[in-house]
């Protein structure tokens, strides 16, 4: 995805993607205007990422050995964790954050239409090409199209639903 599509992925400002960018979530390729390169991320990184960093922050803010715990401790943290729900809850009610599953679900449902209507792209041009060339053009698309989905990690991930 463009730094723009992750930012509407997300529900976030361009700016703040940058500043999780400037922290250390994964990138693809980096965007270098000398060069005309724009930045690319693998959400599914990005996602993981944004998720494992919760997850310390909540652990951090926890704090200690669950073991150890006194049954005052444990009741505690069990008042902070249901805090922390109630204030992820209101903030995907505000729309200040997506459920992962939800972007998932998207991004799965955007993939499937843009598979189909690239797969869709050689007979288009083969219909209007001369008679004689048209099922070279078209085997030439497909095998263009076939091997530019089979070098993203989503199609495999996405038609087997092997990864999440």
């Amino acid at each position: 995805m463009s730094l723009k599509q992750l930012a509407e992925v997300l529900n976030r400002d361009r700016n703040t993607v940058m500043k999780y960018l400037g922290q250390g979530m994964p990138v693809v390729e980096r965007a270098d205007r000398d060069r005309g390169i724009s930045w690319v991320i693998d959400s599914s990184e990005a996602i993981r990422w944004l998720e494992e960093r919760a997850a310390k922050s909540v652990a951090d803010r926890l704090g200690g050995d669950v073991k150890s715990l006194s049954k005052d401790d444990a009741e505690r943290r069990d008042a902070v964790a249901k805090m922390i729900v109630r204030e992820v809850d209101a903030a995907e009610s505000a729309k200040m954050v997506a459920k992962i599953s939800s972007m998932l679900d998207l991004i799965r449902r955007d993939y499937a239409e843009l598979r189909l209507r690239l797969m869709s792209i050689p007979d288009t041009i083969a219909g209007k090409v001369d008679a004689k060339l048209s099922a070279k053009v078209r085997d030439v698309a497909e095998e263009q199209i076939r091997a530019a989905l089979k070098a993203l990690i989503a199609d495999t991930e996405v038609d087997d639903g092997s990864k999440e």
